[in-house]
């Protein structure tokens, strides 16, 4: 994986400059925490490949998640200086479901993380 790619990404997550639009309502988002780069690059996740996955995430690879109908959703801390991985990383291949609100600007749509509950 080269982290380049992830560069432009994580600027896009971080930057909370004007004109951000947000949604009106909290919203609740449900899904399996996924390394992003090894599900896009080849369809990797479940428990298989939470080894892969939480090392991954340890060096940087952003988590996202993967909900039931097959989308992946990026996602970010909603504090400053806090990343999603700090908030999932104890969850990596397991479903959660999180609290938060979605956020877009020039195509992307993330979803900032308020609260994470393991799913039962």
């Amino acid at each position: 994986m080269k982290r380049s790619m992830w560069i432009p990404a994580l600027a896009a997550a971080v930057c909370l400059g004007g004109g951000l639009i947000q949604a009106a309502d909290k919203a609740t988002v449900s899904g399996e925490v996924i390394d992003s780069s090894c599900y896009v690059k080849s369809g990797a996740h479940g428990g298989e490949h939470s080894g892969c996955a939480g090392g991954c995430a340890k060096r940087g690879v952003p988590l996202a998640l993967l909900t039931d109908d097959g989308k992946v959703v990026m996602v970010a801390s909603a504090k400053d200086g806090e990343t999603a991985n700090a908030l999932l990383i104890e969850n990596v291949a397991k479903k959660v479901t999180v609290e938060g609100s979605w956020y877009e600007r020039g195509g992307a749509k993330i979803f900032y993380i308020e609260k994470v509950t393991p799913s039962k």
